[in-house]
């Protein structure tokens, strides 16, 4: 006899289950069981507060394109450009748009702190 084949929203809830526990394993060191027991227990949570709903999952591209910014930022030695453009496989011109945005960005944060300062 087959097994029954699982329903799309049973198999994302037991992904997500899956996921949470790998993710509190490798990043929090969790026991695999204490792991597999509070990703079974946060999607039921999910399940019971958005249960019936259409949900969207956005792929957060911009959480990782700041993330990735952000390292470049933190990497960029004045000279180092091209280096950076391979290494991320983004254009020269990228680079050049990302470490200016980011320069802006740093010195709009200095100068907040230097005008909000109490002295």
């Amino acid at each position: 006899m087959k097994p029954a084949k699982k329903k799309h929203g049973e198999e994302l809830l037991e992904d997500l289950g899956g996921k949470i526990k790998a993710a509190l394993v490798s990043l929090a060191e969790l026991n695999p069981d204490l792991s597999e027991h509070v990703g079974n227990e946060i999607v039921n949570q999910m399940s019971e507060h958005w249960g019936g709903q259409i949900i969207y999952f956005p792929q957060g591209m911009m959480q990782k394109i700041s993330t990735r910014d952000l390292q470049i930022w933190e990497e960029f030695s004045g000279s180092n450009h091209a280096e950076l453009a391979r290494k991320y496989h983004i254009s020269l011109q990228w680079v050049y748009r990302i470490v200016k945005t980011m320069r802006k960005q740093q010195t709009q944060k200095r100068q907040g702190q230097l005008f909000n300062s109490e002295g």
